[in-house]
């Protein structure tokens, strides 16, 4: 090699030699020698070379003692040292599938490289499992909740009255205390509690603060990570939240804390959401969603805690139209609750989401009752299409009067898809068994949710045809381990990870939560909920939760360029976007989905 400093760059952009500093990366690239192959001729056997190669151009595949199919290797991938197929390291020849220029890295050079760096040594150990599950792993937001604490504490103890402690929360400028008994947190006391438990309920302000206090509050870790008090937040409409060190108050987070943390986030969406009086005003802040979304994604976040944010913002939409819709049309006529399924039940959403959702009242209603509620669901519904959350294609919207009815109604729905399943009943369920109260009473949908997964639960038959569902979709990957791409309508080629990458996960998940009795919808919590109940094992769901990890973090990553792009999002992400690495990790999540659905194959006879 005469051009040393081009091939220590083209290697410096390739794992593992990506790791490497400058002067190993001119070693390696000083023992590296070249050679061509035709297509169809034999490069190497893993068992007799120790060293490795990185394919320069072409393609190259692997076979083992049989030849029969392991992988295909292209530009920048790395063959030649012992490699792992199927959770076990199998000896591989290696052919040419095209006309190939290969860089061969003898034993030598590539011995002192390992010595002089421990992970470059380690990467040609780790099976593809190791490696999914730390391309997978997310960067922690650099703020922990004690990060947020500027001061400490203002304390009372629960017998100071409570003039008092207005007193000294207005000494001290803090508009919440902790209220401490014998060294311990026994409540919080905020203005809010002030005004209201006080002030207008007439109390006496020479009583103790104990009796107006709000007791027994949620808490924080002080080592617990921003995102953690953000969520929490967001859940539960909470504005300060105590935070405990070892067992022990050190402070309180607030939602000014929060907001002074960062310059825009869902918690101050929401916010602003609440205050909206008009279809107008939800309008008006709809219009920042795109760069709350391209934020939430580079801030370090989890898919998983996306997902949720996300959610949370729709949630909220869809709180404020229904409350709207209720101050013009008077108080329900019965009990009552709105539903969401989907991407939104499951509290999955990203950047491209279309309606799904339902509602259900607590008995039958018909005249004027009936009107109430379609006027709501109208409402609502051409509120969150307007908001961008357009009108689902199936019509499963509470606009359509037959995903509007009574528990009853509702239950006989679950019953009939169950008792007769079919191709179009499995789709349904493949929705509605993603169901989640979003407004209303919960009791109502939480009885529902009981019914329909008991009987799922206990109706293998049932379970069969969802297997077959589940089947019906398989990962973009074909013959040779190749990418299998789609186009969008615009000529746009890429990888359907939606419909090709996510769902197939999702649909295995839920399978795998109805047999084990696990009733939340979200997919993450399904995945450890079945561990919890033995019916997966932790290293099958620790695959599952690594592939649905990084497939969703490519597909979020690429939705937020595309805003940022001035683009609308979608779902298909060119391969040519995709680093080696990430083509090669994105390849081994879609093995794991293979083979989980080969497993579900055999435990069902089905194809």
């Amino acid at each position: 090699m005469h051009e040393t400093d081009a091939a220590a760059e083209f290697l410096g952009t390739l794992p593992p030699f990506d790791g490497l500093d400058e002067a190993q990366l001119r070693r390696a690239a000083r023992g590296v020698e070249v050679a061509y192959y035709r297509a169809g001729q034999e490069i190497l056997r893993s068992d007799l070379v120790p060293g490795t190669a990185v394919i320069r151009k072409g393609a190259v595949r692997l076979l083992d003692g049989k030849r029969r199919f392991l992988d295909q290797r292209s530009e920048g991938e790395v063959f030649g040292h012992p490699a792992w197929f199927h959770g076990e390291q199998i000896p591989y020849v290696a052919e040419a599938e095209e006309d190939c220029l290969v860089w061969h890295l003898p034993a030598e050079p590539l011995q002192a490289l390992k010595l002089a760096n421990e992970a470059f040594a380690a990467w040609f150990d780790r099976p593809p499992e190791r490696r999914l599950s730390e391309a997978t792993a997310t960067a922690a937001s650099p703020l922990q909740v004690a990060d947020l604490l500027r001061r400490d504490p203002v304390s009372v103890d629960r017998g100071t009255s409570i003039r008092e402690t207005a007193e000294r929360m207005r000494d001290e400028r803090v508009s919440s205390v902790l209220v401490m008994q014998d060294g311990e947190l026994a409540g919080v006391l905020t203005d809010k509690d002030l005004r209201r438990r006080v002030l207008a309920a007439g109390v006496d302000p020479a009583r103790p603060v104990g009796e107006v206090m709000t007791s027994n509050p949620t808490t924080l870790d002080a080592h617990s990570d921003m995102n953690d008090a953000l969520l929490l937040m967001m859940r539960r409409g909470y504005h300060h939240l105590p935070v405990l060190r070892d067992g022990k108050a050190v402070g309180l987070v607030t939602a000014g804390d929060l907001l002074r943390a960062q310059s825009e986030h869902p918690l101050r969406l929401l916010q602003d959401i609440e205050r909206q009086r008009s279809l107008d005003g939800l309008l008006d802040v709809s219009t920042r969603l795109p760069s709350l979304f391209r934020r939430t994604v580079s801030l370090g976040r989890t898919a998983e805690q996306v997902g949720r944010m996300i959610t949370q913002v729709t949630d909220a939409f869809t709180v404020r139209l229904v409350q709207l819709a209720e101050a013009d049309l008077g108080p329900a006529p019965v009990p009552w609750a709105w539903m969401a399924f989907g991407s939104q039940g499951r509290q999955e959403q990203t950047a491209v989401t279309d309606q799904d959702n339902g509602l259900l009242t607590a008995g039958p209603v018909d005249g004027e009752d009936a009107r109430w509620f379609e006027q709501l669901a109208r409402r609502v519904c051409n509120g969150l299409d307007r908001l961008g959350y357009v009108y689902c294609p199936g019509e499963i919207m509470a606009l359509n009067p037959k995903w509007r009815v009574s528990l009853a109604a509702w239950k006989a729905h679950f019953d009939h898809w169950i008792a007769q399943p079919g191709p179009k009943s499995v789709m349904h369920c493949s929705i509605f068994f993603d169901l989640r109260c979003v407004h209303g009473e919960a009791a109502l949908v939480d009885e529902l949710v009981s019914h329909a997964f008991t009987g799922a639960r206990d109706n293998r038959i049932f379970r069969r045809f969802m297997a077959m569902n589940a089947l019906r979709r398989k990962p973009p990957i074909g013959f040779f381990r190749r990418f299998v791409q789609e186009e969008d309508g615009s000529r746009v080629e890429g990888l359907n990870l939606k419909h090709r990458g996510i769902v197939p996960l999702i649909d295995l998940v839920r399978l795998r939560a109805l047999e084990s009795g696990v009733t939340d919808p979200n997919t993450y919590r399904r995945i450890r909920g079945a561990v919890q109940a033995g019916a997966v094992n932790r290293g099958d769901a620790a695959s599952l939760e690594d592939a649905l990890n990084l497939v969703s973090r490519v597909r979020l990553d690429y939705q937020a360029a595309q805003l940022a792009r001035g683009e609308p999002a979608g779902n298909l992400v060119p391969v040519e976007v995709l680093s080696p690495l990430m083509r090669r990790n994105l390849k081994a999540a879609f093995m794991m989905v293979r083979e989980a659905q080969q497993a579900l194959t055999l435990r069902y006879q089905v194809r």
